[in-house]
């Protein structure tokens, strides 16, 4: 068995799904749930819980941290063969971004389990039109404008939800998968604003909103934390063009345009 925190996430409830394709058993855990005798009884963990948006009463410190010593403590007190954890891209103790802190904590203290463990360091991740998940969503023009934090040319190199599922996948199933820290980035570097265009078919109206503006708006924003908005307003890519994620799990990884504008040409071509 295996056991996924975060389950009903978008990376969560994907990976449920197809590891039950699999006919592999799976113990989808959320945060209610009784984590540690459903991680002692399963042979490796999808520690996949935490969040960039923390809502009150949580913070980056219970919702990153403190779910992570919960799971290598149950880990390390069964037959736990490895943990696979989804850590961002820039993960550091040092960093001034508080998210980026927490997540590096949260490697720090699996890598220092004893249990094999493999991290993978994401960018943005975007899921497909029917299930565009949160940061897709976020840009999707309905009946105003879409807002873009920031100039619109940060680059940045989106990720395809079901790329990140295969990798989790090949990480917990395969025994000689690499442990490790991984950065895991999409196939292309784009403007934020060529982004949101290719998700709305090229006929996107943004409305930019500056950086101070977009900081202040970090701190009075429920919606919004200024770790989130640091990461939206800057460059979020892999830097050196570091593919050993990719060479080592044998991932290909599909563009936006891939994903969205060729699915909609299936949809319109479709007969009435």
């Amino acid at each position: 068995m295996i056991a996924i925190t975060g389950a009903s996430g978008q990376v969560g409830a994907l990976l449920c799904e197809q590891l039950a394709d699999r006919s592999i058993s799976t113990a989808p855990l959320g945060k209610n749930d009784q984590w540690r005798p459903a991680i002692r009884s399963s042979r490796a963990v999808a520690h996949l819980a935490g969040t960039l948006q923390p809502r009150r009463p949580d913070d980056y410190e219970s919702a990153n941290v403190r779910t992570t010593e919960v799971v290598a403590a149950a880990a390390r007190d069964s037959g736990v063969e490895r943990i696979v954890f989804l850590s961002y891209v820039g993960a550091s103790p040092d960093s001034p971004n508080a998210y980026l802190r927490s997540k590096a904590r949260a490697e720090d203290i699996l890598l220092d389990s004893g249990i094999p463990t493999t991290i993978f360091r994401c960018l943005h991740i975007f899921g497909p039109p029917d299930v565009p998940g949160p940061t897709a969503a976020a840009f999707l023009q309905r009946r105003g404008p879409v807002v873009v934090l920031g100039s619109g040319t940060q680059r940045i190199a989106p990720l395809f939800l079901a790329d990140v599922t295969d990798a989790v996948e090949r990480a917990l199933l395969d025994p000689d998968a690499p442990s490790g820290v991984f950065d895991l980035g999409g196939p292309e570097e784009m403007a934020m604003d060529d982004f949101v265009h290719a998700l709305n078919h090229g006929r996107a109206r943004i409305v930019h909103l500056p950086p101070s503006l977009a900081q202040l708006a970090g701190r009075v924003l429920p919606s919004l934390t200024p770790a989130l908005v640091d990461l939206l307003v800057r460059d979020n890519v892999v830097k050196g063009l570091n593919r050993s994620a990719v060479d080592a799990f044998e991932l290909r990884l599909r563009s936006v345009d891939e994903v969205w504008n060729r699915s909609a040409s299936v949809r319109g071509s479709a007969p009435g």
